[in-house]
Parts: structure tokens; C-alpha cells; sequence
């Protein structure tokens, strides 16, 4: 049977015409290109570029002539998928029929348009801009967003809180998320930390009790799981140094614009001969770090649970800019052996004294833009303490080494494993995207862009034997579970934390501290949780201790039991069997040379 003629399209004239352009190489469509299309026409780069404010241009708002379903138009017909009208179903004597597609797929698309919430981190909020080198660091670091000053990269920092949910007020107490990306001429970097200095344990196997420590009461869903807080605290005595931090004024910081944030973890600088640094990260507020009283906290919670989200945006909308001085310390390998310290530099309860190692300022984080799209910039943002670029590098620190494989395996579980594809994870700023990782669900991109699916092989070799990680050597080479962290079941454990009690804080912060701690430690139902925590408070600082034991409300106990516990609260949680002990018992990452051919 013969072909009827309007089935071929050199009988239609735009048909033949779009059909002319297409087989000479160019784009046939004229309409589609020239409006905003949803965005359809931009690879996730070029979508980045926009977002972030590298490209000024192109359109960024919907222009179509009328309102379709996810299928669009079918082209060179007059009406094929045009969305008739947002108050009214398709029905068959007034019951909603099957065939409205309309109605089924808004409604199947409505059921799905939430996705996986963060297990950590869930609400926050985030903008872009611009981090610029103030020093030249390319002595320390081959780095090359760190080469010279002047230098200036594209960014994306989010904001959050860390435990309990999407719904969670801004202003509650918690520790809040501080993290970066930068958009580097080698790929995405980045720093994904905290507006404290350190964390609640430096094992892994303890990441998820941390968590699960702050989140709601198991068995009635109630805000917070008293019991289970204190319990961990009270049974991980290097934990309460980053608890006194939650349960002072920095747990209540006065917003995102108004908060330190820290890299938390040591890393490594890499130089262009392989010599490296072990380093911390620091980014000052410019406009000054202000935190908010327990009780004008939990008012602003009522008036405004978003306070620090409207925050951030209103002030980015009015032209504002949002700055952080960059600043990192530094710490020769030999330098870095806690049995010379004192104290584990690869700890990340710990901190690096200041007055034995500066700051030295290095840059400017600067936001100046708000995000187009809060889902598809804010929401789907993937980080990973795993992404790193040359120059930059994992250190000792046990804990760094596990976010590294975790965090990226929770937003692959979250996103997808072609996260790349978000246009706020994509590195489109790097010199080459070429990735040995195919497939996968919603894959749009080039996938295996001509390359074997396997390496090596006789065809491609693009591999950088330069870009190997510096060997560095660590205390042992035996496989156990005992621990390597110098101060465990030390009383050492306390000194860096009865510092910031006695000498940084002042008479009104330790106030605050007493009675925030209170307030919470008053709903444990259990007195042997509460005494142990109040050991462990003791231990830091008796005054410490007696202040808050003196501010319960109902008093279970003597202080003297609090006493007796605190002889041996060091060792609370520790099982004599794993301690260290030996002088090998420690972290440590000396620079190892002539390892590589």
C-alpha cells in the first residue's frame, strides 16, 4: 500500500525546510531554541553557569505560549498536548475517567515530588558566589584555585541544621552545617563542616549513635530522645567537649550570616614536589559571630521557624553581601605526632591551639546570589568530603577518611548516582568531565561518549599518573580494632574542654551553659545517666558539674555519687581490651618518599 502524502515530510514545508537544517548539521528548531523550553535546551553546565552567576545571560523564566503536560507539544500539529484548564477533569457523567492524563499524571507526579529527605542535615537553606584568593598558597598546595591571588571561583554554600527533620526550626538548638563547594578549574571541591570547630566522636562506628542521640523519641515521636542525648554523652567522654558547644549560645547561633564555619577535619595541602602540610580550615564572619539567648531563641522559633533561611535570602535579595575571611592553620608532618603535642591532631574532638599554630588568612567566601529554584539547586545539592582536586588530600583522621565513602554513598541513595546531572553538583568549570562511571538511572549525558566500558584497553589512555596521592607513613601496619587515639581513656581527654570552660568562656556564657544544659538533662528519666554525664562534667571542671547539678529541678542522687563515678569517667565506654597502649597506639602520617617508581 502506498504512502499517503501526509506522511512524508517533503510534502509539509516546515517539515522540509527543519529537515534541510538538521541534515546540513545545525538545530531545526527555530521555535524551541528561542524561548526557554523548561530549561531543556541547556546541558546541566551551561544551566550552572547561570545559577551560579557566571553567565549573566539567557532566559530564565517560562515563555511558552500555553501550558502542557511533561510531554510538551508533538510538532507541526496545532494542538496535540496543550493543558485545557486547571479546574476541571476529564469525567464521564461527572466521575473522573482513566484516560485524563492530565489529572493522572499532575497527581502521580505530586506523590513523587518529594524526595528522599538528608538523613543528617535535612533543613537548610544555601546561595552562591565567589571565593577569591587573597594569598598566593602555591608553595603549600599545587592547588590552582589557590595559585595566585586574585583568583576567583565560583561557589555554592548550604546552611543547615543536623539532627531531626525538614520541619525543624532554624533557631532550635543544634549544631549547624557549614558547607562548600567551590567550582575549580579541576574539578568540585568540597568542605562540608560545621559552625563549631569539632564533633561528637572521632570513631565512625559512632556516626549514626550521634545522630540517632539528637533525633526524636523512638517511641512516641516527642522532639528529642532525652535518655539517648545524655546516655551517649555520659558514655563518650571525648564527645562533651563538642557538647558543651551545643549547649551553650553557639547552639543557638542568630542566624546563617552570623556564624563561623570550620573544616572540622585535618587535611592535607599538596605542593608540585610532593611535599605536603597538614592544615584546618577556618572562615571568620566578616559581619561578626552572634548568637541568640535560650529563651530569645525559642522565641524566635515561634514567631519565624524560617528566621535564618529569610535571613540569608532577604539580605542576599537587597543587594547585600554575605562575606567570610578564609583562614588555615598549618602543621609540618613532623610536627604532627600527639605523644610531641599533647594532644591528637588528627582528633577531630580536638582543636589546634592557636597561639602553637596562627591562622594565615587565604581568602574571601562571598555570597552574593540567591538560588532560581530552591529544589533544583538547594534540595538536590550533593556533597561529599570525598571531593577533592589535586593539592588537596584525606589525612589520618579516621573519621575524614569514612565521611569520605559515606557521604558520597547517602547522595547516591538520596539523588542518584548521576548526581552530576543536577546542575548544582556539576563541575562545569573543569578543564575535562570525563568519567569512567557509566549508566544508571535517568543517564542523559554523553554515558560512555565513545569510550570501552572497560580500562584498561588498546584503544583510549587518558589516565594522570601525576595526580597519584602523596604516600604518607602511618604508626603500624596491623589489622585490629584497637584504638589509636593518644588520649583515650586518658584524663587528658578533658583538658582542651576545661579550656574553653575556664579561659574562653566568660561568667555569663558559663550562665548560659549551666542552665541550657539543665533545661534539657531535667527530662532524663533514668539517674544513672544523669549522674554519669554530671561525672563527666566533673571531670572537666567540678564548678561545672555542681552548677548544673544544682539547677535540676528534682535531685535523684547525692553529688557525691557523681564524684565516685568521675574517678574513672575517662574510661567510660572504653573497653580496656582496645585502648591503646602501645607507643604504635596512635595517629600519625609522616611523609614518605620513594614510594613511587
Amino acid at each position: 500500500m502506498a504512502s499517503s502524502g501526509s506522511s512524508n515530510p517533503a510534502q509539509h514545508p516546515l517539515q522540509a525546510v527543519t529537515a534541510a537544517i538538521g541534515s546540513a548539521g545545525g538545530d531545526p528548531r527555530v521555535l524551541q531554541r528561542s524561548s526557554f523550553f523548561q530549561n531543556a535546551n541547556d546541558g546541566p553546565a551551561e544551566i550552572a553557569a547561570k545559577i551560579s552567576g557566571v553567565n549573566q545571560g539567557g532566559k530564565r523564566a517560562d515563555d511558552g505560549p500555553y501550558f502542557t503536560n511533561n510531554e510538551g507539544q508533538v510538532p507541526f500539529q496545532v494542538i496535540s498536548h496543550p493543558f485545557p484548564d486547571p479546574a476541571h477533569s476529564k469525567t464521564s457523567g461527572g466521575i473522573p475517567v482513566v484516560s485524563d492524563t492530565f489529572l493522572l499524571q499532575k497527581q502521580q507526579t505530586f506523590n513523587r515530588s518529594k524526595m528522599l529527605e538528608r538523613m543528617v542535615h535535612p533543613c537548610g537553606s544555601g546561595a552562591f558566589g565567589y571565593f577569591e584568593t587573597t594569598k598566593d598558597m602555591s608553595s603549600l598546595t599545587k592547588a590552582n584555585f589557590l595559585g595566585s591571588a586574585g583568583l576567583k571561583t565560583p561557589i555554592f554554600v548550604r546552611f543547615s541544621t543536623v539532627t531531626l527533620g525538614r520541619e525543624f526550626p532554624d533557631q532550635a538548638r543544634n549544631p549547624r552545617g557549614f558547607a562548600i563547594k567551590f567550582y575549580t578549574g579541576e574539578g568540585n571541591y568540597d568542605i562540608v563542616g560545621l559552625n563549631w570547630p569539632i564533633f561528637f566522636c572521632r570513631d565512625p562506628i559512632q556516626g549514626p549513635d550521634v545522630i540517632r542521640s539528637q533525633s526524636r523519641n523512638v517511641k512516641n515521636f516527642l522532639l528529642w530522645d532525652y535518655d539517648a542525648m545524655f546516655d551517649l554523652l555520659a558514655n563518650t567522654p571525648e564527645g562533651n567537649h563538642a557538647g558543651m558547644m551545643f549547649f551553650s549560645d553557639h547552639g543557638t547561633p542568630k542566624g546563617w550570616r552570623y556564624e563561623h564555619g570550620y573544616g572540622c577535619h585535618t587535611f592535607k595541602w599538596v605542593n608540585k614536589e610532593g611535599k605536603f602540610v597538614y592544615i584546618k580550615y577556618h572562615f571568620i564572619c566578616e559581619a561578626g559571630q552572634k548568637q541568640l539567648t535560650a529563651e530569645e531563641a525559642m522565641k524566635v522559633c515561634g514567631e519565624d521557624p524560617d528566621y535564618s533561611k529569610r535571613d540569608l535570602w532577604n539580605a542576599i535579595e537587597n543587594g547585600e553581601e554575605c562575606v567570610w575571611t578564609a583562614k588555615v592553620q598549618i602543621m609540618e608532618p613532623d610536627e604532627a605526632d600527639p605523644a610531641k603535642l599533647g594532644f591528637d591532631p588528627f582528633d577531630v574532638t580536638k582543636v589546634w591551639p592557636r597561639d602553637q599554630f596562627p591562622m594565615h588568612e587565604f581568602g574571601r567566601l562571598v555570597l552574593n546570589k540567591n538560588p532560581e529554584d530552591y529544589h533544583r539547586d538547594v534540595e538536590q545539592a550533593a556533597f561529599s568530603p570525598g571531593s577533592m582536586v589535586p593539592g588537596i588530600e584525606d589525612s589520618p583522621d579516621m573519621l575524614l577518611q569514612f565521611r569520605m565513602f559515606f557521604y558520597r554513598d547517602a547522595q547516591y541513595h538520596r539523588v542518584g548516582v548521576n548526581l552530576h546531572q543536577v546542575p548544582v553538583n556539576c563541575p562545569f568549570m573543569s578543564g575535562s568531565l570525563a568519567p569512567l562511571n557509566f549508566d544508571g538511572p535517568m543517564r542523559v549525558d554523553a554515558n560512555h561518549g565513545g569510550n570501552p566500558q572497560i580500562a584498561p584497553n588498546s584503544v583510549v589512555n587518558k589516565f594522570r599518573p601525576d595526580a597519584a596521592e602523596a604516600p604518607y607513613k602511618t604508626a603500624d601496619n596491623v589489622v585490629s580494632r584497637k584504638s589509636h587515639h593518644y588520649q583515650e581513656g586518658k584524663r587528658s581527654e578533658y583538658d582542651q574542654a576545661r579550656e574553653l570552660y575556664q579561659r574562653v568562656m566568660n561568667d555569663t556564657a558559663r550562665d548560659h551553659l549551666h542552665k541550657n544544659t539543665a533545661s534539657f538533662l531535667k527530662h532524663v528519666t533514668m539517674p544513672i545517666i544523669q549522674s554519669k554525664y554530671l561525672a563527666q562534667l566533673h571531670c572537666i571542671s567540678p564548678a561545672y558539674g555542681k552548677a548544673v547539678y544544682q539547677l535540676l529541678d528534682e535531685k535523684k542522687f547525692e553529688y557525691t555519687e557523681v564524684e565516685e563515678l568521675s574517678k574513672t569517667a575517662e574510661v567510660a565506654g572504653k573497653v580496656e581490651k582496645f585502648r591503646p597502649s602501645q607507643p604504635t597506639d596512635k595517629l600519625v602520617g609522616f611523609q614518605a618518599n620513594g614510594i613511587y617508581n
